[in-house]
C-alpha cells in the first residue's frame, strides 16, 4: 500500500466504514493537465454516518474527512458513499 493509500485509509477511518475499498487510478491520468502530483482515486465506503443523509452531504463528509489531503496527495477523488442497507 503506498503512503497515499495510507493516508487516504486513515483519514476515513473517522468514518468508521463497515467497508471501504480504495482504488488508485492514477496511472490512468497519468500527464492529465492542471494534476499538480496528486493522485486519482475512487473510494467505495459504506458507513452508517450516512444514514438520512443525502448524496452531497455524504460527500461532503468524505471531503472533510480527506481535506488535509486533497491540497498534495490527492488531485481528483470519485465517491461512492452507501449505508450499509443499501449496499446489501
Amino acid at each position: 500500500m503506498t503512503d497515499t493509500l495510507t493516508k487516504l485509509k486513515q483519514a476515513l477511518d473517522t468514518l468508521e466504514p463497515s467497508y471501504l475499498d480504495i482504488q488508485d487510478d492514477s496511472a490512468l491520468h497519468a500527464g492529465h493537465a492542471g494534476n499538480t502530483g496528486g493522485g486519482h482515486y475512487t473510494v467505495t465506503i459504506i458507513s452508517e454516518q450516512f444514514s438520512g443523509l443525502a448524496l452531497l452531504k455524504r460527500h461532503r463528509l468524505v471531503y472533510e474527512a480527506t481535506k488535509s489531503l486533497m491540497s498534495t496527495d490527492i488531485h481528483a477523488l470519485s465517491i461512492r458513499a452507501k449505508t450499509l442497507d443499501e449496499s446489501e
